[in-house]
């Protein structure tokens, strides 16, 4: 089984990750600020950083993690 580090103490297997967005390309389109935003209200945005969030990450069971992380390294790491 393999495993993502997505920062603080957060692993998140590979096999449950739905997609992997870049947050400043997507955060310019409407329905993905409110996508976020449903996600936040509902305690499904997980913050895993405590810089400014590059990428956030989809899992099949609907939570969405907010990384430090570049796409490029997160995909390297997939």
């Amino acid at each position: 089984m393999m495993y993502l580090h997505a920062g603080r103490d957060t692993v998140i297997r590979t096999k449950s990750i739905t997609a992997v967005f870049d947050l400043d390309y997507a955060s310019q389109n409407k329905d993905t600020l409110d996508f976020l935003r449903l996600a936040e209200k509902e305690n499904r945005l997980i913050n895993v950083t405590d810089e400014l969030p590059k990428a956030f990450i989809l899992t099949n069971d609907g939570k969405v993690y907010l990384t430090q992380l570049s796409v490029k390294t997160l995909i390297g790491r997939i």
